[in-house]
This record gives structure tokens, C-alpha cells and sequence, in this order.
């Protein structure tokens, strides 16, 4: 399988680029690229400023349609990935945890998205898609739906509740991704 880094966003609240903060010495996209690449064959990295992220010797796919957000990129992602099914995560969720996503994996047969719910509600940034969401993305991205889950009542899904995987990750510190410098200094 397949993993999507999204790293496409402006990061207006952090006030700068959140893929390159330092968490343990390392940006947390190379965080993400060692944990990741444990797990996947292949990684892309969607964002339109491919020079960016040069440096780390991956595919880079730009959003298929420009200013439309998130949903954009996981749609680029889609389209260039290699395999039938491919693990999305933000840029800002330097916290990968091995087993909730290895989790995640096994419950993909007969389902085109498998996501995480908490407390918080669903977490489609930590997510697995298969390449059958391609078209329904598209649809909602030209109809200007541009929330992750508006395409989601179009697919199969599999929603894993926090009861399901809390014993994989009990403070499910996987899932919190970072906006503001706030959080990054209470986190990191």
C-alpha cells in the first residue's frame, strides 16, 4: 500500500511551514517519512511547492485542483498512487503510531475509507482510502464540497471507533495534529 503525506496547506495559524518544525531533533515530516516507510512501499508527498520538499527523494504531486483544500491533495495522492489503497496523513501529526495504523490496515477489505473516530469526531487526515474514492472526490471538488467527508455517504465506510483502537494508542496522542504554536510547544 500506498502513503499520502499532506503537506499542501499555508499553515496561517502556525505561521510557518508545519512539515519543517523540529520534534526530537527531526522535522516531523521526516518523522513521518521513517515511520511511514516501515510500513509502506511507497510515499508521495502532496503539495504545490515541490521544492520544498525536494530534498526528501519522493514523489510530489501538486493538488488536482488548486485552492480546494485537503480534500485536493488526497485526490492527487490517489490518482499517482501505485497501489489500490493509501494511508492519508497532515503534516502536522508528527505522532505515528505503528500499530493504529497497521490497525487501521486490516480492516480495509470491503471498505473504500476506513477512519478513526474519537471523542472529537472522525478523523479523516489519519485515514486509509482506496482509489475507488477518486471519482467521488472529484465530484464533490467541482461542486465546491470541500470538506473531506462530503464524499464520504458516496463510498463504503468503515468508521473504528475510539473503544476499538484505544488499547493500540490509550492517550491516542497519534491522532492530535498540531495548528498552532500553542500546541506545539505543549506537545513538543
Amino acid at each position: 500500500m500506498t502513503a499520502i503525506i499532506l503537506a499542501g496547506g499555508k499553515s496561517q495559524r502556525m505561521g510557518s511551514n508545519k512539515a519543517f518544525l523540529k520534534y526530537g531533533g527531526k522535522t516531523f515530516i521526516e518523522h513521518q517519512v521513517n515511520s511511514l516507510s516501515k510500513i509502506f512501499g511507497e510515499i508521495i508527498i502532496s503539495a504545490n511547492d515541490a521544492s520544498a520538499y525536494a530534498s526528501l527523494n519522493l514523489p510530489i504531486v501538486a493538488d488536482v485542483m488548486p485552492e480546494k483544500g485537503p480534500l485536493s491533495g488526497i485526490c492527487a495522492g490517489l490518482m499517482r498512487a501505485k497501489s489500490s489503497y493509501a494511508f492519508v496523513i497532515a503534516c502536522d501529526m508528527p505522532f505515528i503510531n505503528e500499530k493504529v495504523i497497521l490497525y487501521l490496515k486490516e480492516q480495509t477489505n470491503g471498505y473504500d475509507v476506513v477512519v478513526p473516530q474519537t471523542s472529537c469526531g472522525l478523523e479523516p487526515m489519519h485515514a486509509f482510502y482506496s482509489r475507488s474514492c477518486i471519482q467521488p472526490i472529484y465530484h464533490c471538488l467541482e461542486k465546491g464540497k470541500l470538506r473531506i467527508i462530503d464524499f464520504f455517504n458516496e463510498v463504503r465506510v468503515r468508521v473504528v471507533d475510539e473503544k476499538e483502537f484505544k488499547g493500540l494508542d490509550a492517550s491516542i496522542k497519534s491522532l492530535i495534529n498540531l495548528n498552532t504554536p500553542e500546541e506545539y510547544k505543549r506537545y513538543c
